[in-house]
């Protein structure tokens, strides 16, 4: 939200993001998840437009009704929850066992830390929060990760500098296709969302249960590296508590004619991070309209 509402004041919304940090990072976990519950009601009850926006994404998923209000409003509350969390996860170490169970039936992690190349798929939700699961679990040594600029070199690196605390570095997406495609030809992990097209470059498919534009990246990458696309989705489960949930590895199908292949693999990997999505569509950070199928 704030990436739209401050698009024309960079000073502004640097000192809104670090402020917001802050000013979590100064409280006691519990009541910087209280002041976040308090700010998110009151900014859901004064946002018709954002809660529409929310409402149409999360239609097909949620039943009309209370049930998709009572969604929306959580909306509100688990983004405000999750930024108040996050900026904490330089210094707490509250985000490991006992906090997060792992349901992995694949046994992808049998073996820890996992050693790549693989890829990572997860969507807009508990993002930051997932890279250092993985990190405090011992999940993963480190992973590379593209992420969006802000136009801002300064909140950049700022951001930058934090998320590599937890040993996840960034790319901006201008860098990303050479520099993720080497990684992975170097035996390293990636961490990559798939649930929204920011490249204008995408393809026509489903996402929890809604015609859109997908990400062809994480799939073709996996057609030239041969590397695993693993879904995964860190959700909440109750207040204090989350669920790491891992699917069961993706990779081309090589019956398929190549040309067709990063099409295919797009698709089926919508199709598994909407099938874990939807036991918590709540949760999906959906505040920008959902880019509709051309």
């Amino acid at each position: 939200m704030a990436r739209d509402l401050l698009a024309f004041l960079p000073d502004l919304r640097r000192l809104a993001m670090r402020g917001v940090a802050g000013a979590a990072d100064a409280m006691p976990l519990g009541l910087a998840r209280t002041v976040a519950y308090t700010v998110a009601t009151a900014a859901w009850l004064v946002d018709g437009h954002g809660r529409r926006t929310v409402a149409r994404n999360l239609s097909a998923a949620v039943p009309a009704g209370d049930p998709l209000r009572r969604a929306v409003r959580r909306s509100y509350t688990e983004f405000a929850l999750t930024l108040a969390e996050a900026a904490r996860l330089h210094h707490d170490n509250w985000l490991g066992p006992g906090v997060i169970t792992v349901h992995d039936p694949w046994r992808v992690f049998a073996a820890r830390p996992l050693r790549g190349p693989a890829i990572l798929a997860t969507v807009h939700s508990h993002w930051d929060m997932l890279a250092a699961a993985l990190h405090h679990l011992r999940l993963t040594d480190g992973l590379l990760a593209p992420a969006l600029a802000y136009g801002d070199p300064a909140l950049d690196r700022w951001l930058a500098e934090r998320r590599g605390r937890w040993g996840c570095r960034t790319v901006t997406l201008d860098r990303a296709p050479l520099a993720l495609l080497r990684a992975l030809r170097d035996g390293k992990i990636l961490g990559v969302l798939v649930d929204r097209d920011y490249s204008g470059r995408g393809i026509d498919g489903v996402f929890l249960g809604r015609h859109t534009r997908l990400p062809s990246g994480p799939a073709a990458l996996a057609v030239q590296s041969a590397a695993p696309i693993i879904p995964m989705l860190l959700a909440r489960s109750s207040p204090g508590a989350f669920a790491l949930l891992v699917g069961k590895p993706l990779r081309p199908d090589p019956a398929i004619p190549r040309g067709r292949q990063v099409a295919e693999l797009t698709g089926r990997i919508a199709a598994a991070t909407s099938r874990m999505l939807a036991a918590a569509p709540a949760q999906w950070v959906a505040f920008h309209d959902v880019e509709t199928a051309r």
